[in-house]
Formats: structure tokens, C-alpha cells, sequence
């Protein structure tokens, strides 16, 4: 068994081992005394159960002592362990037989095992308990010697214990110097891990390193430009590109000199360069220069250094680009954009010229230096047919249009194309249209505008020099500027040629407006005619029935004149014109099968004809004509410029003939108002004589019927009334004269001749032309009266025929209003006028007879109308004297719910009443 506290080790796991070797000791301790008591089992003096039980205590104590001492490292656990082992023995020993049984010599291994870790002290004491226990059990076993063992193991506890104390001062010492080695082992421990990491560090920066320096060769492989690395002067590095470049290996370069690399004329450029690369930190600007290949031709590259620390030596780092092409391509782009100037200074030459004469020759001047020729033509389609025409220009020397048909250069109108090479393979008709049988080299290109095509731009060279198709590209956009100001140029043409024939129209179309007869108008057409068409010759023909008559001609010879005199329609090319009604154009009348005097036509020379219709509504007057004796095309426009014209003369000679008739028409109807006014005079005095014949017996006749009923002898009543309606007729027939009377003096101005303006007052003048039929209107059951302000309604007429405009009007109402109604008479002032009304309540005017009441004569139909009688004359009587007046007058009325006649007067000014008093 083991006891005592357990000493301090150097190391842990002797330290374990020695715990594990205690613990073993302990079982096999434990074991040995269990072997004993089943040796002992039936012994004279064992007690089995109790030991047994003391073995199983121990057995519990020693685990749960375990269990502590793990939890809890203390020194009191392991002395109590101690005490109990010795206490265990001696209790086996006591239940075995004391001294006589075997179990209590363990007690010495306990002594010892105590001694040797406790020290001295603690060994002694150990002894101590074990010597109680053995002289206890010798007590107990009559064996006095047993004290002796007692004494045996103080001893070996004391020997122990010596033992213990030295080995643990040894231990101490042991255990400083394990510190002290524990502290060196770690400050070594450490300078190894620091040793080891600064190694791991070393390795992986290498690694990074060859990584690094792994990558940058890849890059500098991979990378498209060339780089060299130079030291002293020397190539120590070059990737696979600059080797390329030069057309050696990287291998073959190495060693070799900078200069030997570069053509010589660049070499001095270059040195300079390098020795500003040699210095720190400068990046200098780029070196173009010139390497010398292995093939012989030169390489233009583009040089960009700087300086570097490599290898402890200073280097240069140099980036080679291949700049060749890029080069080639920049002039390339220059000479492009310089073509482009120049095609843009020709578009701006030719868009600033209107003819074009000066369109082609600002196109030969800036074309030539985009694209040498000795040659440029235009071959210019027409408008009007399959022809060509050629405009060309030499080396400084224009020559003068040609013709040609269409068909044989057709091919020039397709597509840019170049030829070159000899006659036998040359396109039909070339010579034609360069106007130079000469040329060797050619290239055309199609003029088109708005996608229509309007000719070609053709270059020829007199050497066999063949045009590139980069002068073809060249030439297109020239060609597109030169076909859009061409077009421009036909449409202004064609524009101030409208201009031009709209002007000569307007203006010979007011010549012949402004002449009015047949014989000055004809002459003029033919003579007009000649002008605008720019022809010599004109003939008008106007038709009469089936024939044709010559009405006009200008230049004509009169054989010719004379053959057209027998003409009738259908014949010839003039019949052929006014039977269709259409314009006619001739190239060449002698190969028309239509003309009739063909002899004629040859002998005087006539080639051309253009013929148009006189057409007036759905007829034809006749034809306006034009011949020349020159071979001419009259085309569309000119065709319309005829038949414009001809629509023109035939406008002026049917109005020159309308005019005739209306003449003629104008004539008669003045003599016809003549014999009017004279019968209208005749009449108006026949009037005014009955008239006055009229009055004169009526008067006589009035006055004896008043005779008659103031007489001394007193008529009886029925003679009374008899007397009566004989006045009033006689009184109405009066009127009636009268009335006609003034209204023949004011259709003849008499009245207006002695017209006598003063100022009246309207309610004056109104209450004296009343007062007259007051007994008239009692006679009938109406109530006549007046309604005026209490101011002076003062207006400026002539007193007696304004009265007759108040009487007219009051009288009108009488006749027309019924017993028990009601006239009034109303004045009133309104801003700048006088107001005068007169209304009834009579049976109303429908609104159709209300706009025809005021003219002479007319009378509304009616039974009333016919019963009250009436020459119509007296409303047409009151808006002449009105009108005389400056006033107007009007009425308002509705079937059933009578009338208002209303007069409306200009008021004076204030000073003009004193003034017209006076006069």
C-alpha cells in the first residue's frame, strides 16, 4: 500500500505513472489481504464476516477517497487515505488471528511507501500509527515479540523518512533546475517557432515570388506588344513578340545591342532616348522608330521606357508597339477625309452654280484633283425622249454638246464600272460618249436624283491606266452632289422658264383683254405667240360652218396663205387639230401622211409644226399655230405653253365677239330707252295735264255742290245726303289728283327743285294736318288723338309736303281702321332723330305685303282693300317726300291687331333752327 502525500515529479507523465502504480499497489495491497482471509477463512481465530466487512469498507473508503481527491486536490485527503490503510490492516489483521495471520505485515510496505513521500516527519508519524497497530495485535495475540516489529517499523519509517527528506531536498533542487530548464526549453521553443514561422514566411514570400515572377512572364508572353528589358545597352530579356517583330527567337536576342536593332537613321534618336530611360523615375515620351528585320524591311514601332531596379543592376524596361498599319491606316484616313473636303468643297462648288455650264465646269476643276483624267463628259438624259446629250470637257478646252441615241450607251447608265484596255473589247459607243476616240481608260458612274436617273459622270484617261475602284467610291459621292445640283438646276431652269412664259402670258393676255375688237386682237396673238414659242412663223385659223378661215399670220408666205384659205375641218394638220380638239406636234411634217400641201411645205423649207386648239366651252373656234424651218421637238411643256396660249386668244375672241354682239345688243337697248324715256315723258305730261284738265270741272263742281247745300232754298234731307256723298266723292277725286300731281313732280325733281327747308315744330305741324279729318274720323266712330312731349320737337322740311306725309298717313288709318277704333298720332325725340307714328287699330298687314306696301301702285288684294279704294300711290307718295327729307320710314303690323307707320326724321343741330328761320 501507499501513503503519504505524493511527491512533486519533473515530469507529468512519471507523475501519472507514479499515481497509477500507487493505485495498483493499493488492489494488489487489497487483494493479498482478501487471498489471506480465504486462507484463514476457517481459522481457529478468524472472524470471516467481520473482515470481510472490513474489506469492504475499505473498499467503498478507497473509492469515494478517489472520487474526492480528483475533485479536490488537497494533501488532508490523501493523509486520511493514509491512515485509513494502515487502520485497515490492523482491523484484518485483529479479525484473522492478530499477529498469527499474515495481513499485518503489509503494514511495513506501507511504512515505507509513506516514508518515502511524506519526509520524515511525516514518515514518524506514520510509524508511530503503524507500531500502536502491531503492538496492539500482539496484545491481542500473546506474543510479546511482536513489539519488536513495532520497533522494525519505526525504524524503517525512520529510515524511510531520512531517505524521503533527502530525496525530496534533491527534488526541490531537481525541480528549480527543471524550472529553470522548463523556461530555457520554452524561451528555445520559441526562438524554434519564431525560427520556423520567419522559415514558412521565407518560403511562401518565394513562392509568391516565383508566383509572381511566374505570372509576369505569362504577361509578358501574353501580351500583345513587344517588351525588352535592357541592361548596359544590351537586350537581357524579349518576349515572344518583339522577336517576332525583329524575326529571331527570345534566345537569339539576348546579348544582342539596342543599336543594332534600329535602322541606322533612327539610332541617334533612339540612343537619346535610352539615356533618358536610364534615369530613376523617368517615363519619357514616346520614341517612334524603325527596327531592322532578319527579312530586311523596316518595321515602324512605337518605343515607351522607363528605368527599373532589377537584379541589383539598373535596367530598362522598353514596350515596342507595332504602329504599321495603324500608321498606314491614319494616312489612309486622311486621304479619305481629304477626298471627303474635297467632294464636300465640290458639293458647296456646285450647289452655289444655277446652270448647268457652270455645274460642269466647277465639277471638271475639283474633280480632277480627287481623281487624275484627261477626259470628263456628262451624258445628260432627256426629259422629252430616247436621247443623250454630251457635255464634255478636255485638258483646258470645253467642247460644244452633242446628241446621241440612248440605246448604245445604255451600259454607262447602270452601275459604276472602269474599263481599260484596247478597242476590240471596248463598250459600244464609248468613243461617243467620252467625244474622244483616244481614251484607253474609262469609268462611269450613274447620275441619279431623288431615285430617278438623270445621266452619268464619265472620266477618260488617254493612257492605259485603269481607274482603281477606290476612285469608283470616290467618284459616287461626287456623282450624287453633281445629280442632285443638276436636278436643281433643270428645276430652276425649268422654274424661270415658267416664270418667263407665265409673264409673257399675263402680260400679251392683258394686251388682248384690253383690246376688245377682232381686228386689233388677231394680229397681236400671231405676233405673241412667235415671241414666246421663239418662232418665226404663226397662223390663226378660226372656223366658220365646216370651213377654216385664215384670221391672222405672222411671216408666212402667201402661197402658203392661200393653201390654208380652201381648208375645211379634218383636213391637213390644222383640220386634224379642230376635229380632235387636241394638240398636235410634228418633227417633221413631210413624213406626216396627214398634211395635204406636202409640194409647198418642201419648197419653202417647213420641217416642225405645233398646232393647238381655239377651244371655247365644249366647241372649237379654230387653231393657233406655229411652223418652223428648222428640225425642232416641241415637247410636253412647250405643248402646254401652246395649248395655254390658244386657250387664251380663244377667251379674247369669243369676248371680242361677245363684245361686238353686246355692242350691237347696247345699241339697240339705248334706243330703246330712249323711245322709253321720251314715251315716259309723254306720259307724265299727258298726266299732269288730265290732271289739271281733272280738277279744273272738279273744282267747279265742288264749289256749286256747296252752292247748292248753302243755299236759301233748304234741300231736303234726302237731297241733303245726296249733296253730301257727291262732295265727298268729288273731295276723294280731288286727292286723288293731287296726289298724282306730286307724285309726278317728285319723279321729275320738282319737287326737290323747290324744296323750301324751314324749321317746323312736329306737334304743331301734326295738329294742323289732323285738324282737316276730325269730321271724318267722327263721322266713322274713331277716336282720333295726339301723343307728343311737352318739349319742342323741332326738325327742318318743307311744311307742305311733310303735311302730306302726316295726312297720307292718318287718312290711310281712316280707311283702314273700323268703327269704334283708334288712331294715334305719337312724336317722340330719340338720340340724333324725331320719331313720328302713326297707329290703328285697324285689320293689319300680312307680313308678305309688308316689304312691297311703299312701292307705286301696289295695292294688298282683300275685300277691304277693294271696298276703300285706292290708286296705290299714297305710302309710295310718303317715302319719296321722306326719302327727300333724308329719313326713312317703316312699318310694324300683324294681321287683326292693326298697324304702326313709323317716320323717323334727322334732328338739326342747335344753331342751325335760328339760322334756317332767318333764310
Amino acid at each position: 500500500m501507499q501513503s503519504g502525500p505524493p511527491l512533486e515529479v519533473l515530469d507529468v507523465s512519471l507523475y501519472r505513472r507514479g499515481q497509477l502504480i500507487t493505485a495498483l499497489a493499493r488492489s494488489i495491497s487489497l487483494g493479498l489481504g482478501l487471498l489471506s482471509l480465504a486462507f484463514l477463512w476457517n481459522g481457529p481465530r478468524t472472524r470471516p464476516y467481520p473482515a470481510l466487512a472490513v474489506a469492504a469498507a475499505y473498499l467503498f473508503f478507497s473509492l469515494a477517497s478517489e472520487v474526492a481527491r480528483r475533485r479536490s486536490r488537497r494533501r488532508t485527503g490523501k493523509v486520511v487515505h493514509d491512515v485509513a490503510d494502515a487502520l485497515a490492516v490492523g482491523a484484518g489483521a485483529a479479525f484473522t488471528g492478530g499477529l498469527d495471520s499474515p495481513i499485518w505485515l503489509l503494514l511495513y510496505p506501507h511504512v515505507v511507501a509513506v516514508s518515502l513521500r511524506g519526509g520524515l516527519s511525516y514518515a514518524m508519524a506514520m510509524g508511530v500509527l503503524d507500531a500502536v497497530i502491531v503492538s496492539v495485535l500482539a496484545a491481542l495475540s500473546d506474543q510479546p515479540l511482536g513489539s519488536l516489529h513495532a520497533v522494525a517499523l519505526l525504524f524503517c519509517a525512520f529510515m524511510g523518512g531520512t531517505a524521503s527528506s533527502y530525496l525530496q531536498q534533491v527534488q526541490r533542487r531537481l525541480s528549480r533546475v527543471n524550472e529553470e530548464v522548463s523556461v530555457a526549453n520554452r524561451q528555445l521553443s520559441e526562438t524554434v517557432s519564431a525560427q520556423a514561422s520567419a522559415r514558412r514566411e521565407q518560403e511562401q514570400a518565394l513562392g509568391r515570388l516565383q508566383d509572381s515572377e511566374a505570372r509576369y512572364r505569362k504577361l509578358l508572353e501574353a501580351i500583345q506588344d513587344g517588351v525588352v528589358i535592357l541592361q548596359d545597352g544590351r537586350v537581357a530579356y524579349a518576349n515572344r513578340v518583339a522577336a517576332a517583330m525583329i524575326g529571331e527567337t527570345p534566345a537569339g536576342l539576348l546579348g544582342t545591342d539596342l543599336l543594332d536593332l534600329v535602322a541606322p537613321e533612327d539610332r541617334r534618336k533612339l540612343l537619346e532616348g535610352y539615356r533618358r530611360w536610364e534615369q530613376p523615375a523617368d517615363l519619357s515620351a514616346t520614341v517612334d522608330a524603325r527596327l531592322q528585320t532578319r527579312l530586311g524591311e523596316p518595321l515602324l514601332v512605337s518605343v515607351r521606357a522607363g528605368s527599373v531596379e532589377l537584379e541589383g543592376r539598373r535596367s530598362v524596361i522598353a514596350t515596342l508597339r507595332d504602329i504599321t498599319r495603324e500608321r498606314r491606316m491614319e494616312r489612309q484616313v486622311q486621304a479619305h477625309a481629304e477626298r471627303l473636303a474635297a467632294v464636300n468643297e465640290i458639293a458647296n462648288a456646285v450647289n452655289l452654280n444655277l446652270t448647268i455650264e457652270d455645274i460642269f465646269a466647277v465639277v471638271a476643276e475639283e474633280t480632277r484633283r480627287l481623281v487624275p483624267f484627261d477626259r470628263l463628259t456628262l451624258a445628260l438624259l432627256s426629259e422629252e425622249g430616247p436621247a443623250v446629250q454630251v457635255i464634255a470637257i478636255g485638258a483646258g478646252a470645253g467642247r460644244p454638246p452633242v446628241f446621241l441615241a440612248r440605246e448604245p450607251v445604255e451600259w454607262a447608265f447602270r452601275h459604276p464600272q472602269a474599263w481599260c484596255g484596247d478597242e476590240q473589247d471596248a463598250p459600244p459607243g464609248l468613243a461617243d460618249l467620252m467625244a474622244d476616240p483616244s481614251v484607253a481608260a474609262v469609268a462611269t458612274v450613274p447620275l441619279h436624283s431623288k431615285d430617278r436617273l438623270i445621266g452619268s459622270l464619265n472620266l477618260g484617261r488617254q493612257r492605259p491606266v485603269a481607274f482603281s475602284g477606290l476612285d469608283l467610291a470616290v467618284l459616287e459621292p461626287v456623282a450624287r452632289h453633281v445629280a442632285i445640283a443638276l436636278d436643281n438646276a433643270r428645276l430652276l431652269e425649268a422654274m424661270r422658264r415658267r416664270r418667263r412664259e407665265f409673264e409673257s402670258l399675263l402680260e400679251v393676255g392683258r394686251s388682248i383683254v384690253a383690246r376688245l375688237e377682232l381686228k386689233d386682237i388677231l394680229p397681236l396673238v400671231t405676233r405673241s405667240v412667235n415671241r414666246v414659242m421663239g418662232t418665226r412663223h404663226c397662223l390663226l385659223l378660226l372656223r366658220s360652218g365646216d370651213d377654216l378661215v385664215v384670221a391672222a399670220q405672222e411671216a408666212l408666205e402667201p402661197e402658203v396663205v392661200d393653201a390654208f384659205q380652201g381648208l375645211r375641218v379634218g383636213d391637213s394638220l390644222s383640220g386634224w387639230v379642230i376635229q380632235h380638239g387636241q394638240p398636235l406636234s410634228v418633227a417633221d411634217m413631210r413624213a406626216d401622211g396627214r398634211l395635204m400641201f406636202k409640194e409647198l411645205v418642201e419648197r419653202f423649207g417647213y420641217r416642225s409644226f405645233l398646232g393647238a386648239p381655239l377651244r371655247r366651252g365644249a366647241g372649237c373656234l379654230g387653231t393657233l399655230e406655229v411652223v418652223t424651218k428648222d428640225a425642232r421637238r416641241f415637247g410636253p411643256e412647250e405643248q402646254a405653253l401652246m395649248l395655254a396660249f390658244a386657250d387664251q386668244a380663244a377667251v379674247a375672241i369669243d369676248n371680242a365677239r361677245l363684245f361686238a354682239e353686246a355692242r350691237s345688243n347696247l345699241a339697240q337697248m339705248a334706243e330703246a330707252n330712249r323711245r322709253l324715256e321720251e314715251a315716259g315723258r309723254l306720259r307724265q305730261q299727258y298726266l299732269r295735264n288730265v290732271s289739271h284738265e281733272f280738277r279744273t270741272p272738279l273744282t267747279v263742281i265742288k264749289g256749286y255742290l256747296e252752292f247748292l247745300r248753302e243755299a236759301p232754298s233748304v234741300p231736303t234731307a234726302t237731297q241733303q245726303d245726296i249733296l253730301r256723298v257727291m262732295g265727298e266723292s268729288c273731295d276723294r277725286v280731288i286727292e286723288m289728283v293731287d296726289t298724282l300731281i306730286d307724285v309726278s313732280r317728285l319723279e321729275q325733281d320738282a319737287a326737290a327743285r323747290s324744296l323750301q327747308m324751314q324749321t317746323l315744330d312736329l306737334r304743331q305741324l301734326s295738329e294742323a294736318s289732323v285738324e282737316p279729318l276730325r269730321a271724318l274720323a267722327e263721322s266713322k266712330g274713331i277716336a282720333l288723338g295726339l301723343d307728343f312731349p311737352e318739349e319742342d320737337l323741332l326738325v327742318q322740311g318743307d311744311r307742305g309736303l311733310l303735311h302730306q306725309v302726316v295726312r297720307k298717313l292718318v287718312d290711310n288709318a281712316l280707311k283702314y281702321s273700323p268703327a269704334g277704333g283708334r288712331i294715334v298720332v305719337r312724336g317722340r325725340a330719340r338720340e340724333g332723330e324725331l320719331a313720328l307714328e302713326v297707329e290703328d287699330s285697324g285689320i293689319g298687314i300680312p307680313p308678305e305685303h309688308q316689304a312691297r306696301i311703299f312701292e307705286k301702285f301696289y295695292v294688298v288684294d282683300g275685300g277691304m282693300t277693294r271696298r276703300v279704294g285706292g290708286a296705290g300711290v299714297g305710302l309710295y307718295l310718303v317715302r319719296e317726300i321722306v326719302r327727300l327729307h333724308n329719313g326713312s320710314v317703316e312699318v310694324r303690323s300683324r294681321p287683326g291687331q292693326g298697324s304702326v307707320f313709323a317716320v323717323r326724321l334727322p334732328r338739326p343741330p342747335p344753331a342751325a333752327p335760328a339760322t334756317l328761320a332767318r333764310a
